[in-house]
């Protein structure tokens, strides 16, 4: 029944002296729509067809759009509109009207249950206060971060400009060093050349030996080479096993053979940390990739050692003294490793622990194949016989000199010797000026390179307001690890308890779209069974630049919350080039949206 619920609804006489201001629940935005026609007709606002305006608010829904309800719960896609004086006016679905609740996060003068029984007092006062509170203290923020803002952009300015005039000084210095290092390179070769001119002139018994012994002694220099490449491997693999041991066991278990383990090759590792790097650079390397290197770096051995006979001796002796260290580090890593086999506590379900008990099994077997395939080739080369060779050339190579001078020494003068050393000393001068100038010339070339880079390729942001603050690094505690967010650069995670830190990625670019207050980081350490480490850096306004929270929602996918003026905006009727900040700045009006009844 369309009036069943008259005795409860004011319902409005539609004649002319009615104004739309008496229409309940009307939005003033929509008065100018709700004027009854000539004939006391209402249009509904769709435009779908004309009702008599007594029907508008009678509590049963005649528009499809529900614009004749705007003040009853008749229509479900209907609007309700609340004053809210004091506050910001609201606009509540026509569903929520006199259904027994206080909808004050909408309507907080509680005009929207005018007739469903319940109490709801008028608190807009108090909530627009504080409202009002609220967005002072956020203007005050804003306006802050706005400020600092305009500063960062005003000394982007300058400092694009000195680092302009930085670059262009350094490509003037990179230009003379260029003549500087062509000058010591061609010194360089001219004496490198009268030295391979005297050393052409040796005797024929410098010539005889090496006719002699040279071809016995490179096969002895790359049976060596040929074993140091297997050592080297299996070195490697202990290194990754004691590495994996100690970085991914749990400390939980507290054993103590695997403790001793980790103890033992964090000392190793403090005082050689370059051994570790090395096993590192190639962990990923399958057979071919390492067969190819291996045969590079025979390649390059044999260029520099092989042409000479004293060059080659050289070079086994290294060799010798290098086998040895790396036989020793064997034998104590695998000491270390065997240890922690025999005597850790296998009840423990550690994985990390476990996998390199399985691992040193492996170790085992493929050293045992690899030192018979040694032991093959040695005796098929003859190794103890190419020694005896050796130990015979070294003292008659070591004569030869002398004797060279004491045959030139009747028709010489006596300064032949005191040239011969000169010209040693200025070869060796001539090098290290040469290696000096290369050095200073690659160092300056990179810088160089960076400020190019960075002054006409990096996107810095708009008006290059992260330039001042690249590279910057700002940390959170968060009890077990502490985050580092580094600007435009990279971000970690360090564990607190023994200072560990993993890389959660290098800075690849901003937001979608280009959205300027996001910082992308990619392509950190590799989870365990996981994707690498990444973070998501999202700004909002502040002042102060600070890291405020870190979360980790996906498996090693990290996103930061940082406060920062990156997130500010300029106002948006400034032009671009007012970026210096202004002594005093007119008070900010409310915005337009936000009715404030003054009277209250």
């Amino acid at each position: 029944m369309r009036f069943g619920w008259a005795s409860h609804l004011v319902l409005l006489y539609a004649g002319p002296s009615l104004g739309s201001s008496d229409i309940r629940g009307l939005d003033p935005a929509l008065a100018a729509r709700y004027v009854a026609t000539a004939d006391n007709h209402f249009t509904c606002l769709d435009g779908s067809q004309q009702i008599p305006f007594a029907r508008v608010n009678d509590d049963y829904c005649d528009c499809a759009d529900g614009s004749d309800e705007p003040g009853t719960a008749a229509c479900s896609n209907g609007t309700f509109y609340c004053a809210n004086l004091g506050h910001i006016p609201g606009r509540l679905s026509s569903r929520r009207v006199n259904d027994g609740v206080c909808d004050y996060d909408v309507c907080c003068d509680g005009s929207d249950e005018w007739d469903s029984g319940a109490t709801c007092p008028d608190k807009c006062a108090e909530l627009g206060a504080q409202h009002r509170r609220a967005e002072s203290e956020r203007r005050l923020v804003q306006g802050a971060g706005e400020e600092r803002l305009r500063e960062l952009i005003a000394g982007a300015q300058g400092l694009r400009q000195t680092k302009r005039e930085e670059l262009e000084l350094k490509r003037t210095q990179l230009a003379a060093l260029e003549h500087e290092f062509a000058a010591a390179e061609a010194l360089k070769a001219d004496l490198e050349e009268q030295q391979r001119a005297r050393e052409a002139a040796d005797t024929t018994t410098l010539q005889a030996l090496t006719d002699e012994y040279l071809a016995d002694i490179v096969r002895l220099r790359k049976q060596l080479a040929r074993e140091l490449h297997v050592l080297r491997a299996q070195r490697d693999a202990l290194i990754l096993l004691l590495r994996s041991v100690r970085a991914d066991h749990n400390p939980e278990f507290n054993d103590a053979a695997v403790a001793a383990a980790v103890s033992e090759y964090t000392k190793f590792i403090d005082a050689y940390p370059y051994i570790e790097a090395a096993a590192l650079a190639y962990a990923d390397e399958d057979s071919a990739a390492r067969a190819q290197r291996e045969l590079e770096m025979d390649r390059d051995n044999a260029e520099s050692d092989d042409g000479s006979l004293q060059a080659c001796i050289n070079a086994v002796e290294i060799a010798d003294n290098e086998r040895r260290t790396v036989h020793d580090d064997i034998a104590m890593f695998f000491g270390w490793l065997d240890a922690l086999r025999l005597g850790y506590n296998q009840n423990y379900h550690d994985l990390a622990v476990k996998a390199a008990v399985v691992g040193l099994a492996d170790f085992e077997k493929a050293r045992d194949r690899e030192q018979a395939d040694l032991d093959a080739q040695q005796a098929e080369a003859d190794v103890k016989a190419l020694r005896e060779r050796l130990d015979i050339v070294k003292p008659l190579l070591s004569a030869v000199v002398p004797a060279e001078h004491a045959d030139e020494s009747e028709h010489a003068d006596e300064s032949a010797p005191a040239e011969s050393d000169d010209l040693d000393k200025r070869v060796a001068d001539a090098r290290s000026a040469f290696w000096d100038a290369q050095t200073a010339k690659s160092q300056l070339s990179n810088e160089v390179s960076n400020l190019r880079e960075l002054l006409e390729e990096k996107d810095l942001g708009p008006h290059d307001m992260y330039l001042s603050l690249k590279n910057e690094c700002y940390s959170l505690d968060s009890g077990e690890y502490t985050y580092e967010v580094c600007l435009l650069d990279r971000a970690a995670q360090i564990e607190n308890r023994n200072g560990a830190r993993q890389n959660l990625g290098s800075f690849t670019g901003f937001g979608e779209n280009g959205v300027h207050t996001v910082l992308q980081y990619r392509h950190g350490a590799k989870c365990w069974n996981g994707p690498e480490r990444s973070m998501t850096v999202e700004f909002e306004c502040a002042e102060e630049i600070k890291l405020l929270s870190v979360k980790e929602p996906e498996k090693c996918e990290y996103h930061a919350v940082m406060s920062g003026p990156f997130a500010c905006a300029l106002p948006a009727s400034e032009p671009e080039s007012a970026l210096e900040p202004e002594s005093a700045a007119e008070p900010e009006s409310e915005p337009e949206h936000v009715h404030i009844h003054d009277e209250l």
